[in-house]
């Protein structure tokens, strides 16, 4: 006979089976932003200004108004654990429920914007596969109750039982830290910036100077082309740690919202190394990774194809580290780079030289780029498709490209202007290597990816389509 539940059990079930609600000053955090915006639009009203009463009154009214839609948003979101998904239900006009299905979880992250840090809050957020990022998001929760949210998760999808609690975890010691001097040095040195700051000067001087009539109100957008990089990557990127956990490679980053992300094995799909001109003569470079179910979109105020950062700007060394890391065994010295042809300066006079690729037995190599160079990494077995293109400048000079597709994100494989017979060797080449390495590779479980849609005469995209191998991404 089962023993009965003890009272702090029968509790814990019954807000399982009713579901549980968030943190009770969920609305505040989320609508702190709308109160502000409203007070300085009143602030700037002129009639409102003269009349104080009035303005305190309009201004009382969108914040009681604003707490009580917050409260019933609220109070009508709820999320629930059930045996194989993670149910949210939301909404009090229009109801939505998201079902979660843990097999579709690909990575588990726990994040603290700057409002919800001041009072201990956090927001569990999940890359899900086939869906959105504001999909995956579970906001706000105490940090405590995400964090132990995660590991839930975590051990769900993975078929595991969860840990005991064994209290407070100790993290890990760091693998490195970017310094703060570091990252304000790179920023200042980037392309941009020192574009942005030479046409300002320039604009300055001619005004005040030679009495050119351009006006400084065209001084506006160069001088946001200054400070947003400083802002986006010294304020973004402060702090930025590296460490090693059971779950993975870890990152955590942010001076006002802290950010953290995991980069779970198996994962990985491909890495771009970036190295502007000025940093590649200080021995600099940065390093981003395509990590599956990792892509943000310009909806979510991210870039494009913005995938996992594993490391803003570090030295070779650094960079050799973290690559070694998430590559075993891989060194990117080692790897004989094939230049273009010199018949290739007639369509890239000046970069012609930078443009390279490289084969070893894990991966494929593509250089280009002179003023940033960007060399592309690619996984054998992560390789989707495999294409030749031509444009007619091309086929009169017997050049031609080959791209190596992965799924969307920051990696860009595509050897520029190779000899006719190279590129057609390449391509089946890689194709071979593709196949032969998804057979063999050891993976963990198939990513769950969408496969590429089929033609309509039933033909794949190419010779190395995966459309029949979910291990292929």
């Amino acid at each position: 006979m089962t023993e009965p539940l003890a009272p702090p059990q029968a509790q814990e079930l019954r807000e399982q089976e009713s579901g549980v609600r968030l943190h009770p000053l969920t609305p505040f955090v989320k609508g702190w932003g709308y109160f502000a915006v409203a007070a300085v639009a009143m602030a700037n009203n002129e009639g409102l200004r003269s009349d104080l009463k009035l303005a305190g009154i309009g201004l009382g009214a969108v914040l009681v108004g604003g707490m009580l839609l917050g409260a019933l948003s609220w109070w009508f979101t709820k999320y629930q654990l059930t045996d194989d998904a993670l149910r949210v239900d939301s909404g009090f006009l229009f109801r939505r429920t998201r079902i979660i299905r843990f097999d579709r979880i690909q990575a588990i992250d726990v994040a603290q914007p700057f409002v919800a840090r001041l009072f201990g809050m956090a927001e569990l957020r999940m890359d899900v596969a086939g869906g959105g990022k504001s999909d995956g998001r579970l906001s706000y929760l105490t940090y405590e109750h995400a964090s132990q949210l995660r590991a839930t998760l975590l051990a769900t999808t993975k078929a595991e039982p969860p840990a005991q609690d064994e209290g407070p975890q100790i993290e890990a010691p760091p693998l490195l830290v970017v310094p703060t001097g570091r990252l304000l040095g790179a920023t200042v040195l980037s392309s941009t910036v020192l574009a942005s700051l030479a046409a300002l000067v320039w604009l300055i001087v001619a005004t005040t100077v030679l009495s050119f009539h351009v006006g400084l109100f065209a001084a506006v957008p160069l001088l946001l082309g200054v400070v947003q990089p400083i802002w986006k990557q010294v304020v973004g990127n402060h702090g930025f740690t590296l460490s090693s956990t059971p779950d993975g490679l870890r990152t955590k980053r942010g001076l006002f919202d802290v950010q953290r992300q995991t980069i779970p094995p198996g994962r990985l799909q491909g890495l771009l190394i970036t190295e502007p001109l000025i940093w590649r003569r200080i021995g600099w470079s940065r390093v981003d990774l395509d990590i599956a179910g990792v892509a943000g979109s310009k909806s979510d105020g991210e870039e494009e194809n913005a995938g996992a950062q594993l490391l803003p700007v570090g030295d070779r060394v650094e960079v050799a580290g973290v690559l070694a890391r998430v590559l075993p065994g891989f060194d990117l010295s080692r790897i004989e780079l094939h230049r273009a042809p010199s018949r290739a300066k007639w369509l890239r006079p000046i970069g012609w030289r930078s443009l390279a690729y490289g084969v070893d037995e894990q991966v494929l190599v593509t250089v280009r780029g002179w003023i940033s160079r960007r060399t592309s990494i690619v996984l054998h077995h992560k390789t989707q498709s495999v294409r030749l293109e031509q444009g007619p400048l091309q086929r009169l000079l017997r050049l031609a490209n080959v791209h190596v597709d992965t799924p969307v994100g920051p990696t860009d494989a595509v050897a520029l202007h190779r000899d006719i017979a190279d590129a057609a060797s390449l391509l089946e080449a890689q194709a071979d290597r593709a196949r032969e390495a998804r057979r063999t590779a050891a993976s963990p479980a198939p990513d769950q990816t969408q496969p590429n849609a089929p033609r309509p005469d039933g033909s794949s995209s190419s010779a190395a389509s995966p459309a029949d191998d979910s291990s292929a991404t």
